[in-house]
């Protein structure tokens, strides 16, 4: 085997650990930061941080907010690691990790939906509670770019695998 592909083998074994000692610290944080310090600091919204501090609102409630999102960190996860799977075995253009890499951008575009459905339902939560309420909804065109990106490269990676099967067949 090419000694290129054997190195891209052996960084995606990398990246698969790195992935999971990331999200490892990333739960444990999260972990202590709620049953240590009574402080839920997966959302950066200041609706949200005040609502989480006023005894009037229901933490199971807010709790029940952030669960999607927290959801789609593992699902997101599970599929990068799917993925990078596939890649430390050498399969960098089959049909199942562009499956992996499709989910990955529809998880990306679910999460951008979710961040702004998060950010409205904060919003009418907080409204109830207190008087004024100034619902911002960010649009982050890093993240619309990214996906654009990903679908981009999703594209390019799909070519490129008929273009090598073409060339099979030719020769």
């Amino acid at each position: 085997m090419n000694p290129n592909m054997q190195k891209l083998m052996k960084i995606s074994g990398l990246f698969r650990v790195l992935v999971l000692i990331a999200t490892a610290v990333v739960v444990i944080y999260l972990g202590y930061s709620y049953l240590v310090e009574g402080e839920l600091r997966f959302s950066t919204s200041h609706l949200f941080l005040e609502l989480w501090h006023d005894e009037r609102a229901s933490r199971g409630v807010l709790l029940a907010i952030q669960t999607p999102l927290f959801i789609t960190l593992f699902i997101g996860v599970y599929w990068l690691q799917k993925l990078l799977g596939y890649y430390q075995q050498g399969q960098f253009f089959g049909r199942e990790s562009m499956t992996c890499y499709l989910w990955l951008i529809w998880l990306k575009v679910f999460d951008l939906v979710l961040d702004i459905a998060q950010i409205l339902v904060t919003g009418y939560y907080h409204r109830s509670i207190f008087e004024h309420t100034s619902i911002e909804l960010p649009i982050d065109f890093g993240d619309i770019t990214t996906i654009l990106l990903m679908l981009v490269i999703a594209y390019l990676l799909k070519a490129a695998k008929e273009i090598e099967e073409e060339n099979r067949e030719f020769i």
